[in-house]
């Protein structure tokens, strides 16, 4: 009987050990729960604040805030590159910002689609780069950069563009968009009044004007070079197309090749808005 009793008594100190070291284990559970929402509280807000890239909605361009609120759009392959700039923030109220930047990126976008398919730059075989000597080195480009302009009602953007298609000379021309407070894109006949046969008052302008800048490079122009200016800057839609506004003033454009042979340059013509007021809107 005696000996029963002792049983129970072992078989009760036996099991009275588990019990403070269930508390113990559950203490340190709850400190590490604590130490893991401390954690928490201290990382979530630096991962929330971290900074997500800001893409373009078409290119997928990245915004690069330290060369002045542009996207950066870059491709580098084994046989072309590209390397674009283009505004990610356009000082135009409300959404005739985007708007406006939807426009230009989607022209340039359209460029960089041309540009690969006139050399079919994605179908180039190993034997094509070979014939064309494509080594690494010698590869196509195309590179857009811009230039801004306001006025009190307007705002310009002048994209130069540059093509090596691994011709005799690269090319240059350009793109250029102006747009109203609204974000509405204008075309050069929305300056001007119905009727008001604008073109034929911009064409002599500009002739006088890229004969002028042409002996100011040194070049002196014969007839042959003084008809190619002419039909150069004619009064058509197609030869005056590149403009730009300036303050009061408007510019005209013409790029390489179009009025003059190629090592001549560019041409930008300047007219001051007073000299049109008869016929502007």
């Amino acid at each position: 009987m005696v000996k029963h009793q002792f049983s129970k008594l072992r078989l009760g100190v036996r099991f009275s050990h588990p019990a403070p070291m269930k508390k113990i284990i559950a203490s340190l559970g709850i400190i590490v729960v604590l130490v893991i929402i401390a954690l928490g509280v201290l990382l979530i807000p630096h991962v929330l604040q971290a900074p997500v890239p800001q893409t373009s909605p078409i290119l997928g361009g990245k915004a690069v805030s330290s060369q002045g609120e542009r996207y950066i759009y870059n491709v580098d392959t084994q046989y072309y590159t590209i390397e674009t700039t283009y505004p990610s923030q356009i000082p135009l109220a409300g959404a005739a910002g985007p708007k406006a930047e939807r426009v230009m990126e989607q022209a340039i976008a359209d460029d960089i689609a041309q540009f690969k398919s006139d050399s079919n730059l994605d179908q180039i075989t190993p034997q094509d780069a070979q014939i064309q000597g494509l080594d690494g080195t010698r590869k196509y480009a195309f590179n857009a950069s811009y230039t801004e302009y306001e006025s009190t009602s307007t705002i310009s953007y002048v994209f130069t563009i540059y093509q090596d298609t691994l011709g005799a000379h690269p090319n240059t021309f350009f793109q250029t968009f102006t747009f109203d407070r609204g974000g509405n894109q204008l075309q050069l006949a929305d300056l001007f009044k119905a009727n008001s046969n604008y073109l034929q008052v911009l064409s002599p302008l500009a002739y006088s004007s890229v004969v002028a800048q042409l002996k100011l490079k040194g070049v002196d122009p014969d007839d042959t070079i003084l008809e190619t200016v002419r039909m150069g800057t004619e009064a058509s839609p197609e030869a005056l197309q590149f403009f730009y506004i300036n303050e009061d003033k408007l510019h005209l454009l013409f790029p390489p090749y179009q009025v003059a042979a190629y090592a001549a340059g560019s041409f930008d013509v300047e007219i001051p808005l007073s000299q049109l007021k008869d016929i502007l809107k």
